[in-house]
């Protein structure tokens, strides 16, 4: 039974990432994702339907993601109706359109997500290939101010992995937790020794950061094996497109087969990895139990 619905609410994007490929759109694979379908051209009733087929099959939490979220007019309105529905709503944004924007989404979301990939302007903007580090730290501060329990979320790679003791000296600071997500393409991690994803353990006794020991055991074991896959994204995701369709068993996998495609060797993408950890009694599985039982604790 799917429990998390990845709902890519739009491709588009006001940054461009070094490490995301959704910002070329138009020049890659992604483009077959199509055009995102708002409430008025798809029609309330039609969306509604659709995120209720997805709470029927068993789905709690809907991940919000895209491209850049905010980027939708009608974001209220579909979060509205995700909380209508019971959902448990995520959302991640890049932060530099919730100044403007912040205030219409208060209330409507169970966990909302800073992107930050360094805790220094300078190499936070260049990686991000726009100023949008000072936008980022403003709105921590106003959705905190706005009664909202704001979150960092930082993708590791082998670059921002020496920033670590800085990043966490500011998550302190600042009185946020911040996630640690290894980056999704093994080239990005191969500069994670032994060394490195202890270091990473060390700093995730601290208060302030937040780590997935099981997604940090599979990145250091090279991430999937199409041979042995422990992928189970079929059987626990749910993915929605921008054009209001599905695909499986996930956004980047369109095969059928979960862990078994070429796309799939090495992969380690968390989104759809720690649903899987939940399934089939091993390592993978009580890392990642401990490491739910830590966040609770730590955000409680």
């Amino acid at each position: 039974m799917p429990s998390i619905c990845h709902y890519y609410v739009t491709l588009r994007c006001n940054d461009t990432c070094e490490f995301c490929p959704h910002w070329t759109v138009l020049e890659n694979q992604y483009a077959r994702a199509g055009e995102e379908l708002g409430t008025k051209e798809l029609g309330a009733r039609e969306m509604e339907g659709k995120l209720k087929e997805i709470r029927a099959k068993g789905v709690k939490t809907l991940n919000i993601t895209g491209g850049e979220p905010l980027l939708r007019d009608d974001l209220p309105e579909l979060l509205k109706l995700a909380k209508a529905l019971g959902f448990c709503v995520e959302l991640t944004t890049n932060g530099i359109l919730y100044g403007e924007k912040g205030r219409l989404l208060n209330g409507l979301t169970d966990r909302l997500f800073f992107s930050l990939d360094y805790p220094v302007a300078a190499e936070h903007d260049r990686s991000r290939g726009v100023e949008c580090f000072h936008a980022v730290m403003a709105a921590l501060e106003l959705a905190k101010t706005a009664g909202e329990q704001p979150l960092l979320a930082c993708t590791l790679h082998r670059d921002n992995i020496r920033f670590l003791p800085e990043l966490a000296e500011l998550a302190e600071k600042r009185q946020v937790k911040v996630q640690l997500n290894p980056v999704n393409d093994f080239n990005g991690t191969q500069g994670f020794e032994p060394a490195t994803v202890e270091a990473v353990k060390y700093y995730a006794r601290r208060k302030h950061v937040l780590v997935n020991h099981a997604l940090l055991e599979f990145v250091r074991q090279g991430g999937n094996r199409v041979y042995w896959p422990r992928c189970r994204a079929a059987e626990t995701t749910v993915t929605l497109l921008p054009d209001g369709t599905t695909v499986a068993p996930c956004f980047d996998n369109r095969s059928g087969r979960s862990g078994r495609a070429d796309i799939c060797s090495s992969c380690m993408r968390g989104p759809y990895m720690l649903p899987s950890f939940a399934i089939g009694l091993d390592k993978y599985f009580w890392l990642n139990l401990w490491s739910e039982w830590l966040t609770r604790r730590k955000t409680r």
